[in-house]
């Protein structure tokens, strides 16, 4: 009886044990997508978001800009940069950047009003998300 009770529980761990195995093995194994970095390379994503610095006058047109990078090097290739506008917790607008060169996604915007604002920038790239934001006082 005891020979019996040793070889099932040993069948129950090996059985266990493969199927924990097939799971990891699987894992990851999906789709693929090539902007996934491989297994063994780590990817950062850093945003570096330029608004002016100095009070913008009420209609004037700027441009913001944000730097994307990966790894110390320019991302040329982003999956989608946004820039939201809000004025306190309202959001005036979300609009799409344009790549450059060099890593920089940039928009051209004009403030129709004075206050201070908030512009975040939305970076998706190599399946990492990131929103800086930034502050813009017009009068």
């Amino acid at each position: 009886m005891n020979k019996k009770i040793v070889l099932t529980a040993l069948f129950s761990v090996l059985l266990l044990s493969a199927c924990s195995n097939s799971e990891d093995t699987h894992e990851g194994h999906g789709e693929s997508n090539h902007d996934a970095p491989s297994e063994d390379e780590v990817r950062s994503l850093d945003v570096e978001l330029s608004v002016p610095l100095e009070t913008v006058s009420k209609g004037e047109t700027v441009e913001l800009t944000a730097h994307v990078t990966s790894n110390d090097e320019n991302v040329e290739d982003a999956d989608h940069v946004m820039f939201e506008v809000l004025s306190g917790e309202d959001s005036l607008d979300m609009i799409e950047a344009e790549h450059s060169a060099d890593g920089l996604y940039t928009i051209e915007y004009t403030f129709e009003s004075e206050g201070e604002f908030r512009v975040i920038s939305h970076v998706d790239a190599f399946q990492l998300h990131t929103m800086p934001e930034e502050n813009v006082v017009v009068e």
